[in-house]
């Protein structure tokens, strides 16, 4: 067989192995069933607004991996009983694992707790919705009107309730009662 042969047909055999590759990959990758922008959603509880999320764009999957992703980022509202703001979260990018009941949070995250008035920074934390416990396992920042401290996780409930640091250390102002 020549050689200029032997090159054309294995250069076809590679053109099509290349093509089949792509359909492949093109097949595997998953493209949202449905696709919202600029979404405010409510949670009600027991009758009452309790949770106000907005985003400027949701997309929704479907399958084992069910999810809804907001890639521009999201911002969750805590709302008192009589609607007042009890807390304010903020991320640039959110999943919410519609299987498991669980946001994922990540990249810039902020927290605002209103009744103590604190402010807590991190990369990334975890809300199970099932329990109203959010918690991150990476370094936190804390600013309060006593100071700035740091952590090496936070770990919450949903309405701030109760608010613990794990390792914490910085500095913070303390007054004594006499």
């Amino acid at each position: 067989m020549p050689l200029a042969s032997t090159l054309a047909l294995s250069f076809s055999i590679f053109s099509c192995s290349e093509k089949e590759t792509m359909v492949v990959e093109q097949e595997q990758k998953q493209y949202p069933l449905q696709v919202i922008k600029d979404a405010q959603l409510l949670r009600s509880l027991n009758g009452g607004v309790d949770i106000e999320v907005k985003t400027p764009l949701i997309e929704m999957y479907s399958g084992d991996s069910a999810r809804m992703i907001s890639p521009k980022g999201i911002e969750v509202l805590f709302l008192n009983p009589d609607l007042t703001s009890k807390a304010y979260l903020t991320a640039d990018y959110a999943i919410n694992y519609n299987n498991t009941n669980l946001y994922y949070v990540k990249d810039n995250v902020v927290i605002i707790d209103y009744k103590e008035q604190d402010t807590f920074y991190c990369q990334d934390l975890y809300w199970i919705k099932d329990s109203a416990l959010l918690r991150t396992d990476l370094p936190i920042r804390r600013q309060s009107s006593a100071g700035t401290d740091y952590g090496d996780g936070l770990r919450a409930t949903e309405y701030f309730d109760s608010v613990k640091i794990k390792n914490p250390h910085g500095s913070q102002l303390f007054e004594e009662n006499d």
